[in-house]
C-alpha cells in the first residue's frame, strides 16, 4: 500500500529535515524544481512554450525555478506572477529567472496561449479560495486549457483544500500534478480525484528517518488480492461461512436481494435473507441461491415480535448483515438483539440510522461492529456537521465501533491510522451501490470467521478495506462494459466474479 501524507506532516518533515542536517531550504527547492523540469520535458519535450504561474510563496519559488531550468534546456517560458513573492526563497529564485532573461507579464498581458502552463499559485497551505489576481490567472489557465493548452500542477492543483481534497472556487484543472516525495491525501478525496490529473512523485532526497510515523494509506488491488480468503479443494459450504443478513421492508425488496446476491458473489458458503414475510417471495426471487427467514412484520417492517424468531437463527452464522432496505419503522428491538448477541456485525443504512436515534444503542456498539455509513449518516451519528473525512472517520471510531466511511474515496480507520479506498467511478453514484458493498464485506467476513480470522478490531477494518477496494473495482469493470450512465447496483454485482478473480 501507499503511503499518503498531510499538509501538517509534510511542513513537520520538511523542518526537521533542515533543522537536524542544516541543508538550506533553497536546495529542497532546487531539487522540485529540477523534477518539475524533468517531468515537463518527458511529458511535453523541451522546446515548448510554457507559462509559469507563480504564487508569493514556496510553490512559486518551485516555479520560478523550473522557469529558468526549463529554459536554460532551450524552452519558451514566461513568468506571470499573483503576487510579488514574499519569502526569502522565492524572492531570490524569481531574481534568478528574470537574470535569466525570462520575461514576466501581468496575467492581464494578452498572450498566445502556451504549449502548457505550470500551475504554481498555492501549495497545500491554502484555506481559503483565491482571490484577485490569482483567480483570474486560475481562470486564465481553465479557459486555455479547454482550448488546447496542457496544465501541470506543483505539487498540488491551485484552489484545492490540501488535507480534505475540497475545491474552492475557482480551482485549476491540470492534467499531470507534480508531488514531492509523498502523494498527499488530498490527491485522492473530493474533488482531488477529478482536479489533479496523472499524479506523479518526484523524490526529492529526504531520508527516511524523517519521514512521519503514522501516515494513511492508500489501498490498491495487491493489498486485496493478498488478503482474500483462500479456499482448499477440499471444501464445502460450510466451511465458507454462513452469513445472516437481516434486510428489507415493503417497497425496499430490492436491498435486501442486492445485499445477498453480493454476498453469494463474495464466495460465502450459505446465505440467510431475515426479512418481513410479505418480501419473501421477492427475495427469493431476486436471489434463489439464498435462503430466507420469514420474520413478522408491522407496517411493512420487520417488528418486534421478530426477535425470538431471530435469537434462533442466531446459531451457527458466522457474520451479520444489518439495515440495507430495512427501514426507520423497523423495531429497535431488533438492533438491540444483534448488537448484543456477540457475532461480527456490519450495520449500514437504516441500521444506522435507528442507532443513531437512540443512545442506548450507540452504546451497545463493540470492537467486533462495522459501521458502513455515507456522509449523511455519519453527521446523524456524530450529531455534527462533517468536515475532514479522516477526522470524522476517527470520531467515528470512537464510538467503539470499526468504521468504513463511504464516499468517492472511503475511509477506514485501522488502528488509528486512515487506510483509503479510491477504487471507483462515478457510474457508482447509484442506489444500491451500497447493498452490494455490505453484503460483500459480510460474505467476507462471514468467510474469514469460518477460517478462525477473528473478526474484530483492525482485522475487521482491514477487511471492511478490502472489500471496499474490491467492491470499486467491480464498479470500474461493470463502467467500463456498460458506461457510466446505463450501469446500475445490479451490475456491480455482476462484475464482482471478475473482479475478484483478477484478484485472487
Amino acid at each position: 500500500m501507499k503511503s499518503l501524507i498531510t499538509p501538517a506532516q509534510m511542513r513537520d518533515m520538511e523542518g526537521r529535515y533542515f533543522a537536524e542536517t542544516g541543508t538550506p531550504s533553497i536546495d529542497l527547492m532546487e531539487r522540485a524544481a529540477a523534477a518539475l523540469c524533468e517531468a515537463l520535458v518527458r511529458r511535453y519535450g523541451a522546446d515548448k512554450r510554457v507559462f509559469f504561474a507563480c504564487g508569493p510563496g514556496g510553490n512559486g519559488g518551485d516555479g520560478y525555478a523550473c522557469a529558468r531550468l526549463y529554459a536554460k534546456l532551450g524552452g519558451r517560458c514566461a513568468l506571470f506572477p499573483a503576487a510579488p513573492p514574499r519569502t526569502p526563497d522565492a524572492i531570490r529564485n524569481r531574481a534568478l529567472a528574470l537574470a535569466a532573461g525570462i520575461p514576466e507579464l501581468t496575467p492581464e498581458d494578452a498572450a498566445e496561449a502556451p504549449d502548457v502552463w505550470v500551475d504554481a499559485l498555492y501549495g497545500t497551505g491554502l484555506s481559503r479560495a483565491p482571490e484577485g489576481s490569482a483567480a483570474a490567472l486560475i481562470g486564465r489557465v481553465n479557459a486555455e486549457r479547454q482550448r488546447g493548452s496542457a496544465v501541470v500542477a506543483v505539487d498540488i492543483p491551485s484552489g484545492l483544500n490540501g488535507l480534505t481534497g475540497a475545491a474552492f472556487d475557482p480551482c485549476v484543472n491540470a492534467d499531470c500534478t507534480v508531488t514531492f516525495q509523498f502523494e498527499k491525501t488530498c490527491h485522492h478525496l473530493g474533488d482531488g480525484l477529478d482536479v489533479c490529473g496523472a499524479i506523479e512523485t518526484a523524490d526529492i532526497g529526504i531520508p527516511e528517518r524523517f519521514f512521519p510515523e503514522h501516515m494513511a494509506l492508500l489501498v490498491d488491488a495487491e493489498s486485496a488480492d493478498d488478503a482474500l480468503p483462500r479456499k482448499p479443494r477440499n471444501s464445502h459450504k460450510g466451511m465458507n461461512g454462513h452469513l445472516l443478513i437481516v434486510a428489507g421492508a415493503v417497497g425496499m425488496a430490492g436491498a435486501a436481494a442486492l445485499c445477498a446476491q453480493s454476498a453469494l458473489r463474495s464466495g460465502a458458503g450459505l446465505v440467510t435473507v431475515a426479512c418481513p414475510a410479505s418480501i419473501v417471495p421477492i427475495v427469493q426471487t431476486l436471489a434463489p441461491c439464498a435462503m430466507a427467514l420469514p420474520l413478522p412484520e408491522r407496517a411493512g417492517a420487520i417488528s418486534a415480535e421478530a426477535v425470538n424468531a431471530l435469537e434462533g437463527a442466531l446459531a451457527g452464522k458466522r457474520a451479520i448483515v444489518c439495515g440495507c432496505g430495512l427501514s426507520r419503522r423497523a423495531a429497535p428491538e431488533v438492533l438491540r438483539l444483534l448488537l448484543a448477541c456477540g457475532i461480527p456485525a456490519l450495520f449500514d443504512a437504516d441500521g444506522l440510522n435507528l442507532i443513531a436515534q437512540s443512545e442506548a444503542l450507540k452504546a451497545l456498539l463493540r470492537p467486533h461492529h462495522l459501521i458502513t455509513p455515507h456522509p449523511g449518516e455519519a453527521a446523524r451519528l456524530l450529531g455534527r456537521a462533517l468536515g475532514d473525512p479522516m477526522t470524522d472517520a476517527l470520531a467515528l471510531a470512537d464510538l467503539g465501533c470499526q468504521v468504513l466511511l463511504k464516499g468517492a474515496t472511503s475511509v477506514i480507520p485501522v488502528d488509528g491510522v486512515p487506510w483509503l479506498s479510491a477504487s471507483g467511478c462515478e457510474g457508482m453514484a447509484k442506489g444500491g451501490s451500497g447493498d452490494v458493498l455490505s453484503g460483500l464485506t459480510g460474505g467476507l467476513m462471514a468467510q474469514y470467521a469460518a477460517m478462525g480470522t477473528e473478526m474484530t478490531g483492525d482485522h475487521l477494518a482491514a477487511c471492511a478495506a478490502f472489500a471496499s477496494e474490491l467492491h470499486g473495482r467491480a464498479g470500474e469493470g461493470a463502467q467500463a462494459r456498460l458506461g457510466a450512465r446505463g450501469m446500475c447496483a445490479l451490475d456491480i454485482v455482476q462484475a464482482l466474479p471478475e473482479a475478484l478473480q483478477r484478484h485472487g
